[in-house]
């Protein structure tokens, strides 16, 4: 079974409601002043069922130029729409500014019905026929049907109905896929049910259980049940008219402008970019810093507008469409790609349609080069190259991973990403650092990855450049806290036969090293664990601190404690290097010390 919403648009007392009425059976006029008065106020809603597998929900909005209000937010989210025009009137103010609008809210089927042909001649009807033809040129109903009906005789309607099974068909259907989303247009208590919210659903899918959130004051609700157009079902979709029983909130905690929305799926915004195009009919100037009425989802409110890059717009030798900054004076719950209407703020009338291309950004001046090519990528829609673009401005700060996620172009290390270019630049300093580094120190494993990060000037936290470190280095390596050459030091000749001779000389002065002035060459025998620092100034050989513990091992095999005297006659070590190392066997485990003496330690007992 597909679903599509039809609405409804034209002048006041042109018969929409009546064409509703004769097509569905339902009167949608359902208030008593609604009645009494013979117009629409409220938002109306009837079921048309066209075929086993095809329904239309039906959105009937006022005609009356003082619901405006009402008809923006009943249009919202209709796939298709009729332009209702009375035989006997013709084209009328509301008929051209409701035209205004479903063009402005990015509706792309429906048809013109040309209503009342009973009150009227043939030759009445067809001179209607042709001044609708010429209205709706240019628009999304250029080269749509005209069919002409009376609701009274039911003349027209069959064909009608044709007309609109032809312009679903056309229709692509809507994705399901993506959070859920539902404007609320109605809020109503049931017994048994609890809080029911009404609206069409604009994006994914719900089913019974689901947890949601109501916007803008975040109320956390759950779906208690779900019917879709007047039926119980267990799951409704994007294109449905759904009516939702919700657990978790009252009924005179919200009302219409409210969304239903999935957690975190839309955002509440005080600024928007957007672009603006003026209406056809508007006759007058939309400037800089204008005081406008935003319509959006059901939601009225009042805002400045920016104008980016234009001096101000007008339909007359002036430019039509803007890139602008709204400011907004109460949030709205948007996301990029919504439609809006913008009106004067007094008098009420049309003046502009925009679709929103991004939430809060941040405040923009007018004319900067900059702010405009972000613009343009926003408005062509091509999220990669915005992505690639923000990450160009955040450096090596990167961004949260989940933004640049799947984009060509990015490297993402751990949960942050970064732009692939400049991090193969820092590769490349991070490359010639080393072979700088390595060929004045020849004997280091390499240069601190904390200095080096000062000097590619890297400006994200220390763990994300350690872990940056260790995925983009090809011709370099991390070593502990240094990065090095691959494979670490290369001995030239010299440097061997160096060390040997420092090694060698080490290793005869056993547990009591003379004093070691080469530190670069101490250094590297420390990192190749071939040298054991005691204390500051006393350094041993680890064959000699071996032979030591195995002299610990036999001593211990035969006593159960050492005093100094025992360990001094033991290791031929005076006070001064004794003391010291005494306490270094106990800081490692080979000894444990109990008053005055000491015991063996865990360690010399594992070995």
């Amino acid at each position: 079974m597909r679903h599509c919403i039809l609405g409804t648009a034209g002048h006041v007392d042109h018969g929409k409601t009546a064409l509703i009425g004769k097509l569905t059976g339902t009167q949608t006029d359902r208030l008593k002043e609604e009645q009494e008065r013979g117009i629409s106020i409220e938002l109306g809603f009837a079921e048309l069922p066209l075929s086993d597998s095809l329904t239309l929900g039906v959105v009937d909005v006022p005609g009356h130029e003082k619901f405006v209000k009402q008809m923006v937010a009943g249009a919202g989210g209709v796939d298709l729409a009729m332009l209702i025009i009375a035989a006997d009137e013709g084209v009328m103010p509301q008929t051209i500014e409701h035209l205004e609008i479903l063009s402005s809210l990015g509706v792309s089927g429906g048809a013109v019905v040309i209503t009342k042909s009973d009150l009227v001649d043939p030759e009445m009807a067809e001179l209607a026929a042709e001044e609708a033809m010429e209205l709706v040129e240019g628009t999304f109903l250029e080269d749509r049907p005209i069919v002409t009906v009376s609701a009274i005789t039911g003349d027209g309607i069959d064909e009608l109905k044709k007309v609109l099974i032809s312009e679903v068909e056309a229709l692509p259907e809507r994705s399901t896929d993506g959070g859920f989303r539902l404007p609320v247009d109605r809020v109503f208590t049931m017994p048994g049910a609890g809080v029911i919210v009404t609206g069409t659903c604009w994006s994914g899918s719900v089913k019974i259980g689901d947890s949601l959130v109501l916007e803008p004051d975040e109320i956390k609700v759950r779906v208690r049940d779900v019917q879709a157009h007047g039926s119980k079902v267990d799951s409704g979709f994007a294109g449905q008219r759904l009516a939702i029983a919700l657990n978790g909130v009252k009924k005179d905690e919200l009302g219409r402008g409210y969304q239903l929305a999935s957690p975190d799926f839309c955002q509440l915004s005080r600024r928007l970019d957007a672009r603006l195009n003026l209406v056809p009919h508007f006759d007058g100037y939309l400037k800089n810093r204008q005081r406008v009425h935003i319509h959006h989802a059901g939601r009225e409110v009042l805002a400045r507008v920016v104008l980016l890059d234009k001096e101000e717009l007008s339909n007359g030798i002036g430019e039509k469409t803007a890139l602008v900054q709204l400011h907004l004076e109460s949030p709205l719950i948007t996301r990029p790609g919504d439609k809006l209407i913008v009106r004067f703020y007094s008098p009420l009338v049309t003046m502009a349609g925009g679709e929103i291309l991004a939430n809060n950004p941040q405040r923009r001046k007018r004319f900067d080069e900059e702010a405009l090519a972000e613009l343009a990528i926003l408005e062509k829609g091509d999220s990669s190259e915005l992505v690639l673009q923000k990450l160009e401005k955040a450096g090596t700060l990167g961004l949260p991973m989940a933004e640049a996620a799947g984009v060509d172009g990015v490297l993402i290390v751990g949960e942050t990403a970064y732009l692939k270019s400049l991090t193969d630049k820092i590769a490349e300093q991070v490359s010639e650092f080393v072979t700088a580094y390595s060929a004045k120190f020849s004997l280091r494993a390499g240069m601190p990855r904390e200095e080096m990060r000062r000097r590619v000037k890297f400006k994200g936290k220390t763990n994300q450049w350690n872990k940056l470190c260790e995925v983009i280095g090809d011709d370099w390596e991390v070593v502990g806290d240094k990065i090095g050459q691959v494979g670490g030091v290369k001995l030239s000749e010299t440097d061997a036969a160096r060390i040997a001779s420092f090694e060698k000389e080490i290793l005869q002065s056993g547990m009591a090293v003379s004093k070691l002035d080469d530190e670069e060459l101490l250094n590297y025998l420390i990192n190749k664990n071939k040298i054991v620092k005691i204390t500051d100034g006393h350094f041993v050989h680890t064959d000699s601190l071996a032979k030591l513990v195995a002299d610990l091992q036999a001593y211990f095999a035969e006593n159960d404690g050492m005093d100094f005297s025992a360990f001094r006659e033991l290791s031929g070590l005076s006070r001064k290097l004794g003391i010291p190392t005494l306490e270094y066997l106990e800081s490692v485990g080979y000894t444990r010390r109990e008053g005055d003496v000491r015991i063996a330690g865990a360690k010399l007992e594992s070995e």
